[in-house]
């Protein structure tokens, strides 16, 4: 409460919860609790691949005990106990120093987003759709559709319970909608709470692309103090950007909404095989070779390799940013050109996987 605001802890359940306790590292002086660094630990699916992902947050420092190292300490600790349990990545909300220096990168992600406002309601109408409040009752609906998504968190019940619990969202007080279609659900939209005037942005959804779409007019309607709703799209998800552009809606480049790094670049790039296969074929894949050696990250294909002189530069070319340093691509041979096409990896939506 001291150093973010009062009544955090409550707020996020899926961090502050007796499972996680293990992964809440703290540093203590006379008993009392003086730094923190929260993380969670849990599997993520990017295009049927399971990967470990660490997520980050609440990290603090008690003002008594500051610009001593506590929370660089920790947040240390914190990356070798992800190492040690198999995390293959971190997500952190915040843009801090002691993240960057720690080998995190910012602004990483090959995203879009799209603004809607109410002057697109005809546009975006369907007589068949519509959209009713969630209930705890409905979390069995919607933990069904969000398994559809080809990029997601692995989910226990207990996350969803959680949520519906305290009801803040991506640091939001939100509500839950469900999306139908003739009567049958089809989607769901979690969004902060509008009060008075005011812009807001989807803080997850999931389901069918089209009722989703056609969903935004009436959830415009049902808030009258919107101006605007922001949604983030995946660069994955070539089939919601064209049905935004067809409805005459502007992408705009993005990015993701954390602050990653790479945990273990070998173990992550040989869970992602199986998809590197479905792209250039087994035989290529198994020609492969990823290599970690003094900080440095290889990537191999016979003679010719990819040389990665770091975390940042790795978490740039994995996931994607506008600032990768493609250069290295080019300078790889047969083994830049593989990770072309196979790169960039998407990064998971926190969602109510938010810390």
């Amino acid at each position: 409460d001291i150093c973010f605001w009062k009544g955090l802890v409550d707020k996020y359940p899926q961090l502050f919860n007796e499972d996680n306790l293990e992964n809440l590292r703290v540093i203590v002086d006379g008993g009392e609790v003086i730094s923190h660094v929260g993380m969670t630990e849990q599997w993520v699916s990017i295009f049927g691949c399971l990967l470990r992902v660490a997520c980050v947050g609440a990290v603090c420092t008690h003002p008594n005990y500051r610009m001593r190292g506590l929370a660089t300490r920790l947040f240390k600790d914190a990356c070798e106990k992800a190492y040690n349990d198999g995390v293959d990545f971190m997500l952190v909300s915040g843009i801090r120093g002691l993240y960057l220096r720690a080998g995190c990168r910012q602004i990483v992600g090959c995203d879009f987003e799209v603004s809607v406002t109410p002057e697109h309601i005809q546009l975006l109408s369907d007589p068949a759709i519509t959209v009713k409040s969630c209930s705890s009752r409905d979390i069995a609906v919607m933990s069904a559709i969000y398994r559809r998504e080809p990029v997601r968190f692995l989910r226990r019940l207990e996350d969803y319970q959680r949520a519906f619990a305290c009801r803040h969202v991506m640091d939001k007080e939100s509500e839950f909608l469900l999306i139908l279609k003739d009567g049958s659900p089809r989607a769901y939209v979690i969004l902060p709470s509008p009060s008075k005037k005011s812009k807001v942005r989807i803080g997850e959804y999931a389901g069918e692309r089209s009722s989703l779409v056609n969903a935004l007019g009436l959830i415009l309607q049902r808030f009258p103090s919107l101006e605007e709703i922001v949604i983030h799209i995946l660069g994955c998800d070539a089939l919601l950007q064209s049905l935004m552009e067809e409805k005459g809606l502007q992408l705009r480049p993005s990015n993701s909404a954390c602050t990653v790094r790479i945990i273990n670049f070998t173990q992550l790039m040989e869970r992602l095989r199986p998809y590197f296969e479905e792209v250039i074929g087994y035989k290529e894949t198994r020609k492969i070779r990823f290599l970690e050696k003094e900080g440095r990250f290889i990537v191999e294909y016979g003679a010719d390799r990819v040389v990665i002189p770091g975390r940042p530069e790795a978490a740039q070319l994995i996931f994607g940013s506008k600032d990768a340093p493609t250069e290295l691509l080019s300078a790889g041979g047969k083994a830049g050109k593989i990770l072309r096409e196979v790169l960039p990896i998407p990064l998971p939506w926190y969602g109510i996987n938010f810390v």
